[in-house]
């Protein structure tokens, strides 16, 4: 997946506002959390063979082809995204207050 999906304008949305490297970290830590998430997810919709094909190609084949197939085989792939998308940030307007004292 690799790709930041949760960006710095999502997190002032929701208001957290934290500045240079803390902002990066997080960021980094949340698209992190967001590919672990997704991952889990995405293979607990698998048959044991596309298990099995996904395993293969994240060991061979580069990013791309690895997104592109997961695309063409988990018909809901987006959605999963956006879903474990909406779960993070709810979690982190859950704890704004905290995250913005870090600083």
């Amino acid at each position: 997946m690799q790709n930041n999906y949760i960006t710095e304008q999502n997190l002032k949305a929701i208001g957290i506002n934290l500045e240079g490297k803390d902002i990066a970290s997080l960021l980094t830590h949340l698209n992190e959390t967001l590919e672990e998430r997704v991952g889990a997810e995405i293979t607990d919709t698998l048959d044991d063979d596309q298990l099995k094909t996904l395993i293969d190609m994240q060991e061979k084949a580069s990013e791309e082809e690895v997104g592109k197939w997961m695309q063409e085989n988990v018909p809901e792939f987006n959605e999963i995204i956006q879903d474990e998308i909406d779960i993070i940030l709810g979690e982190l307007v859950e704890n704004t207050d905290g995250i913005n004292s870090v600083q």
